[in-house]
Parts: C-alpha cells; structure tokens; sequence
C-alpha cells in the first residue's frame, strides 16, 4: 500500500517512517511538514494510506480530511490529544493513535488498514469484467459467471454457469493474474476454479454441480482448506 505522513513535528515524522519501513507491504512515497504540500501531492498520485496529524498551522488534520473525501485513501489519524478520537472517527478515519506513539500500536493501526485494503481490492476485482478477444470478436464475462477455466497448451476454456464455453488464446496464469484470489483456486496445474460452484470433494475429485474436475496433490490440502471454510 502506498501510503504519506503529514506532520508538522520532525521527531513524529521520523517515528513513523522508522516504523513504515518495518513492514514490506508499506511504501513510503512522501513526508510533509504541512496538509497544503500533501494536497498537491494528491494532485499527481494516488495512494492508499495517510498518518495524518491534527494540530499543525495553516490547514489542520480534519480540515485537510474533509477537502479530501472524493479520495480513496484511507486514514490513520497521528495526535497528542484524546479529544479529537470521535471527531476523527466521523471523517471514516480507520484508526486514531494517540502521541507518542508505540510499535504495537501502530502494527495494529496498519494491520486493519492492510485487511480493509484487501477487502476493497477484492470487492473491486469481483465486479471488474474480463475482456478478452474470441474469434475476433472481443467478448465480455464477469468473473461470478465463471465457474471453471481448463488449460490446453497455448489457449484456455473458459466455462460459464450458463455453460457456455469461451476459447480464448491466453495462459492460464495469465488469466488467474486477473482473477479476485478470495474466489477463484488453482486445483491443478490445468484448472481454475470458482469456489462457489463447489458442491463436493471426493478423494482427488472435485465437483462443480454436474462436473468432476481432478486435485492435483500438492493441491489437495489447499482445496480441502478452502472448501471447509466456503
């Protein structure tokens, strides 16, 4: 996740890039003494993530959060006083760490900021359509109407809940690089699945309504893992 710090307090604005840099799904991609340096960051990229302090001259925290509400960047809110936590949570902050800020503190600030992330970029992948080019012709599918996807050599199946079959020239790894990861499995190294379609496993068998499909394996614990927890 892509993420800035804005403080207007040296010592803070260290702390916090010292702590960012502990965790490798982090990017520090700027530091700023003041909202108004930020705003113009905004202007020119997109990030995820935003340690923000409240009380700093000019434009404050809560001031700066309210001009950036078309964003989609979340919020952990960076201050010295309590007061402001109810204030901070009305903005959609998703976390408010109160000065001076401890390590485990911030791990968990970060850790529900990683798990909202994921959640939107799942919900995001889900509704994104699939568009590929079949016979010339460039096709349309939502991932929720797949239910499985074969591998044959230089080309991929893709089967359809309305069992319609699609033959497209891509690689299976191809295609799964574009496949939300929370519903979509590799049971083998020839198919793809929709775990939703999962009716029964029987051995190294897997059915998808009225279709067997083979486990690899090595896979085989995995699908079992998913399966128990659908």
């Amino acid at each position: 996740m892509k993420c800035i710090v804005i403080d207007d307090e040296r010592i803070a604005r260290e702390g916090l890039e010292s702590f960012i840099s502990e965790f490798d799904f982090l990017s520090n991609v700027g530091v700023f003494a003041n909202a108004h340096l930020a705003l113009e960051k905004l202007k020119t990229e997109t990030v995820d993530l935003i340690f923000l302090d409240i009380e700093m001259p000019l434009l404050n925290g809560m001031e700066f959060a309210k001009l950036i509400t078309d964003k989609q960047a979340m919020i952990i809110f960076t201050t010295a006083y309590s007061e402001y936590a109810l204030k901070g949570y009305k903005v959609n902050a998703v976390d408010y760490l109160l000065k001076p800020i401890f390590f485990e503190d911030f791990k968990s600030a970060v850790l529900k900021a990683k798990k909202m992330h994921d959640l939107m970029y799942q919900q995001e992948l889900t509704s994104k359509p699939l568009f590929f080019k079949e016979n010339g012709i460039t096709v349309k599918i939502q991932p929720a109407q797949i239910m499985y996807i074969r591998s044959m050599q230089n080309y991929i199946e893709i089967y359809a809940e309305n069992s319609k079959k699609s033959i497209i020239h891509q690689t299976l790894k191809s295609i799964a690089d574009q496949l939300p990861t929370e519903n979509f499995l590799q049971i083998h190294r020839s198919y793809i699945v929709n775990t939703k379609y999962i009716t029964h496993i029987d051995g190294f068998r897997l059915s998808l309504k009225n279709t067997i499909l083979p486990i690899a394996r090595n896979r085989k614990s995995i699908v079992m893992e998913r399966f128990i927890n659908l």
